[in-house]
């Protein structure tokens, strides 16, 4: 992957442009902790030449601050790549779907994650592997899907970020949802409360299958954004975390 003037571009500034591919999206934030070199200065040196040479723009909703997508040779440089990249993602939906991308990225950078798919990438791709049949609503998928590679088995894992609480009947439609489907090796509730948690539960209980529920955990959003590797996994005996899911399959 080259610059306009032939330059190769760097393996931080790579792994920034294939992030927003999957992601979508990318805020100043995530550049600096991930992708950026040197000096917090310097790192904002380095993100105004991206937008320069129109590596990444600014989004295009203008109250939107400190936020970038793919810009117009960036997408060219995708298309080099025949990488497929989704589309920017609305405001509402930032901060959503970056703290989903920020923990996963962090597993990968961990080696404890072999792929992952977002949301909006499966969508794209139309999956059939890991669309979620729901009753009287259109096609569903995971906020994200992750393939890990254990010692003899190659865990799938499905991840769901419950920001703000659905009505019982929403939840009931998505737990029954996974209860027919066979493609996951666990699903895992990223939660912002306990109330959330419990409200889960519930449509757990109501649905009543308890292979699936043995496969069901959750995760506190505060311990995700810290160490999403050894956040606490709650609800499911066999394992106390992500890491452990590697060591135990």
């Amino acid at each position: 992957m080259k610059y306009q003037n032939g330059r190769e571009v760097s393996i931080p500034v790579f792994q920034a442009i294939r992030y927003m591919t999957k992601v979508g999206v990318m805020t100043r934030r995530t550049w600096n902790e991930f992708f950026g070199q040197g000096t917090l200065n310097w790192k904002q040196k380095q993100l105004r030449l991206l937008i320069k040479a129109k590596v990444f723009k600014p989004h295009p909703f203008e109250d939107v601050c400190n936020t970038y997508v793919i810009g117009n040779y960036g997408l060219e440089m995708i298309q080099d790549m025949k990488w497929n990249s989704v589309y920017h993602v609305e405001p509402k939906f930032i901060k959503h779907d970056e703290t989903v991308a920020r923990g996963v990225w962090k597993l990968e950078m961990a080696s404890l994650c072999t792929k992952w798919l977002t949301e909006r990438e499966l969508r794209r791709q139309n999956s059939k592997h890991f669309k979620l049949a729901v009753k009287d609503g259109g096609p569903k998928y995971p906020d994200a899907v992750l393939m890990l590679q254990g010692k003899t088995t190659s865990p799938v894992i499905a991840l769901e970020y419950e920001k703000t609480a659905k009505n019982s009947w929403r939840y009931n439609k998505a737990i029954k949802a996974y209860s027919e489907s066979g493609e996951f090796s666990f699903i895992l509730f990223l939660v912002e409360s306990d109330g959330i948690e419990n409200t889960i539960k519930r449509s757990m209980k109501f649905i009543g299958d308890s292979q699936l529920n043995s496969k069901i955990g959750f995760i506190s959003i505060e311990d995700w954004l810290k160490n999403p590797g050894l956040a606490e996994i709650r609800g499911i005996n066999t394992i106390k975390n992500i890491t452990d899911i590697m060591m135990v399959s």
